[in-house]
């Protein structure tokens, strides 16, 4: 019995190994970075509220928590995109032929690539400000670089998983994430 995936791919087999070669192990490290982003947020969260019932005199751990979320925020969005549970056009499911549904799956995907790759562009440049200024937060002293680095990676695996995609639908391949 042949694979209806393997079917619809046989002109590129190859190409279709290497696509979900790179994007499922990409997908796996951005879904670990995020739940483990999760638990550190749950952590800080909870040793603040700790140390305040107990009147410990500690440093707020709040300031974990909040660079948590840059992880979980952006290199998590790369994985939503990824599994294509972002914003897009979900009503173009529901009408129109297939044709039209692709190409404007396509255009969803390149105004993400515009949008991801720019975002990316633009804290590139304030990566390398705080990476160069040596910027810390107040309470732990945490240097700004990891969040914000956090975000450039993030905004960039997002490029790379709408690239792909655009990739993928051009050349009729299979859509990750369980997507058509």
């Amino acid at each position: 019995m042949v694979n209806n995936t393997t079917k619809q791919a046989a002109p590129y087999p190859a190409l279709l190994r290497l696509l979900d070669g790179i994007e499922g192990t990409l997908a796996v490290i951005e879904k670990r970075v995020a739940a483990i982003s999760m638990f550190v947020i749950l952590i800080g969260i909870s040793i603040t509220i700790l140390t305040r019932v107990i009147n410990l005199p500690i440093p707020s751990m709040g300031e974990i928590a909040i660079v948590a979320m840059a992880p979980l925020a952006f290199i998590g969005g790369a994985f939503c995109s990824y599994m294509h549970r972002h914003i897009t056009i979900d009503a173009v499911d529901a009408f129109g032929p297939p044709r039209v549904r692709r190409a404007i799956r396509i255009l969803a995907a390149l105004s993400m690539m515009v949008f991801a790759g720019t975002y990316c562009w633009l804290t590139l440049s304030f990566f390398q400000y705080v990476w160069s200024s040596g910027e810390r937060l107040i309470d732990l002293g945490t240097p700004v670089w990891i969040p914000v680095g956090c975000i450039v990676l993030g905004a960039f695996l997002m490029m790379l998983h709408a690239s792909l995609d655009v990739l993928r639908m051009v050349l009729g391949l299979p859509r990750t994430g369980g997507m058509e």
